[in-house]
């Protein structure tokens, strides 16, 4: 079940990439064998020798032929797309083995001849990837084995080299606050039976779903369900710790660890399936669908615009029809992946969030961050709030965040979202110029 959602979120970045003006602009990528990560080298095939790198990776997905690789490399910069020892395993992700991964990729990079300075380049789940290996990289083990944190790192990540700086391309929060958000609190199984708390069901009609459109949640009903969200979330991690507890003092059935099913649980995979995050279903709740002061807004012409921007995603109503099946709505994890990768300390899932009680969280990484970052929001998906708060905690004095208009998850346009054909149709190439400006500004 894993592998084939996934693949779908790859097959996704894979028709971007052949989609992009700059498919081809490396002729002959390189497959590189780092022991357990596995490598992609994109070298410029025209142009002065670069002594930028990038480094793009994603915790599970296949990003070997990620659009990012084609763009940069299209635009002068060496780029490394890479994959973890976790490809296409969720329920086997040690999240606090990654940053070794990354480590492989970024210690390869910087050998390149020429190469100077090296950038991570963090999209979606590659966002909390590459923020941990950066935060542990500039404040060593004490970052990751914080007393608060639901996991603790090993020692194994000491001494990991720091990049220079890092791109974070639509990146969201961490894995834990998607696991959070896209959790239907009203689906319980009791007796090996599914039932269904009516009061917070998302997907009845009388609480505001509209299953052919856009749904309309009352403030009323909002509170209920995030509250609901974290109270699903705050008995799950206690269930799964006395587990734990039970496998130290040997007194579970397993010594070492157990599967851990999540029914209502959402789609294991990027943002399609069986999710019922409101945002989704509701695209109108501006408290995560909106910046909270003026920002700025690529617009499809080029120009920049100071503003409120508020998402101009579409609803997806869909995605709830499957949330109660096991292989598009349940979600698979053992106590430790759970654990590791998809749990987090929250009283209210907008925003009640613990943040830094788990190592898989962009939004606590970004305060132990110092280097150059870049944040740019897509203007047509959900991260807009969530990529605004990143930048506001981050670190780094030199941070900048631009959210690009009408672009979707994947960087493209989002069509449905146009009131004329082609509003839109800029975004990739807004976003990448953007970036390699950026870049050539500071590196």
């Amino acid at each position: 079940m894993r592998s084939n959602h996934s693949t779908c979120f790859t097959a996704a970045l894979i028709v971007a990439a052949l989609a992009s003006s700059a498919a081809s602009a490396q002729s002959h990528p390189e497959y590189i064998p780092l022991g357990r990560v596995t490598g992609a080298l994109y070298r410029p095939d025209a142009g002065p020798a670069p002594h930028v790198a990038f480094v793009v990776m994603h915790r599970t997905a296949n990003f070997l032929n990620h659009i990012a690789c084609h763009e940069l490399s299209a635009r002068g910069f060496l780029a490394l797309c890479a994959n973890t020892r976790f490809q296409n395993n969720e329920s086997q992700v040690r999240w606090e083995e990654t940053p070794l991964d990354v480590k492989a990729a970024v210690d390869f990079a910087r050998k390149q001849p020429g190469i100077t300075r090296v950038i991570l380049f963090g999209h979606s789940g590659g966002g909390p990837l590459m923020s941990f290996y950066q935060a542990v990289a500039e404040k060593g083990l004490a970052y990751c084995q914080d007393a608060k944190k639901l996991v603790r790192c090993g020692n194994d990540l000491a001494g990991i080299e720091r990049a220079d700086g890092i791109v974070f391309a639509d990146a969201h929060a961490g894995n834990p606050v998607q696991a959070l958000r896209d959790l239907n609190p009203s689906v319980v199984m009791e007796g090996g039976k599914l039932r269904v708390t009516p009061e917070i069901d998302p997907l009845d009609p009388k609480n505001g779903y509209n299953p052919t459109g856009p749904s309309h949640y009352s403030k009323a009903f909002q509170d209920r369900y995030f509250k609901a969200q974290a109270d699903v979330m705050t008995a799950r991690i206690q269930n799964v710790l006395d587990k734990r507890a039970q496998m130290q003092k040997g007194t579970y059935p397993y010594p070492d660890d157990d599967i851990v099913l999540i029914p209502g649980g959402g789609n294991p995979g990027a943002g399609a399936g069986g999710d019922a995050s409101l945002i989704a279903l509701d695209p109108d709740i501006p408290e995560l669908m909106s910046t909270s002061k003026p920002e700025k807004l690529l617009k499809n012409d080029g120009i920049i615009a100071t503003q409120i921007v508020k998402s101009v995603a579409v609803a997806v109503p869909g995605l709830a029809k499957t949330n109660r099946d096991f292989d598009n709505g349940t979600k698979i994890f053992t106590t430790k992946s759970f654990l590791s990768a998809n749990a987090i300390r929250t009283t209210d899932a907008r925003e009640g969030i613990d943040h830094c009680s788990s190592n898989n969280s962009t939004t606590c990484a970004a305060g132990s961050i110092t280097v150059p970052i870049m944040i740019a929001a897509m203007g047509a998906y959900h991260f807009i709030r969530d990529d605004e708060i990143i930048y506001e905690r981050a670190a780094s004095k030199d941070k900048d965040f631009v959210v690009i208009e009408g672009a979707v998850h994947g960087f493209t346009p989002c069509t449905p979202c146009e009131k004329t054909p082609g509003q839109y149709s800029n975004t990739v190439k807004n976003l990448f110029d953007y970036v390699a400006a950026w870049t050539n500004k500071r590196f």
